[in-house]
């Protein structure tokens, strides 16, 4: 069986940081996928919407899948505040048609606190890339409010929740793909 391959793309110059190997590496232990690195990209210019003073979510993914047409999955990380059609202001947009994503890493890294808050900014951006490669794997969001796939609109919904499936969730994967990320 062939592995995944899973490209992360930065989307301007401050969206990456010494976390990313750290990401890439639980990534490829958790769900068995071939994790790449591309260079970071600039802004696509008619994503901004200079009325809201936001990038448009949609957009930003449609112009990673163009660019990288050969990988699996995409998941892009940009340092800008990004909205989508449902919400003023995401932390992450999904397009499950194209298996690809968009996390705001400057959204994570607001309101850090506690004595390791690159530790916290880690956990939160792990539980948002888990919850993407979930729906990017055909997993709806989840009721249930400890789990992952639960929708966080804020960053202590983010905070409160596990950073792992639950039974549900769990099952559904092992059914679909016989194996579960760990």
């Amino acid at each position: 069986m062939r592995r995944f391959r899973l490209l992360i793309i930065p989307v301007g110059k401050r969206a990456i940081g010494p976390w990313v190997e750290r990401l890439m590496n639980q990534l490829a232990e958790s769900f068995s996928v071939e994790v790449e690195l591309a260079r970071p990209l600039s802004y696509p210019l008619p994503a901004f919407n200079p009325c809201r003073r936001q990038f448009f979510a949609h957009l930003i993914i449609d112009y990673l899948r163009d660019i990288a047409r050969e990988a699996d999955f995409i998941l892009g990380f940009t340092d800008v505040d990004i909205y989508s059609v449902h919400c003023n202001s995401v932390i992450s947009e999904c397009h499950l048609c194209s298996r690809s994503a968009l996390i705001s890493v400057g959204k994570l890294k607001d309101f850090l606190f506690g004595e390791r808050p690159e530790d916290l900014f880690f956990e939160r951006l792990y539980k948002e890339t888990l919850r993407a490669l979930g729906h990017m794997l055909g997993l709806p969001s989840c009721a249930n409010p400890r789990c992952v796939m639960y929708p966080s609109l804020t960053l202590m919904e983010t905070d409160l929740k596990s950073s792992s499936f639950c039974p549900e969730c769990q099952t559904r994967l092992k059914v679909r793909f016989g194996f579960v990320p760990h």
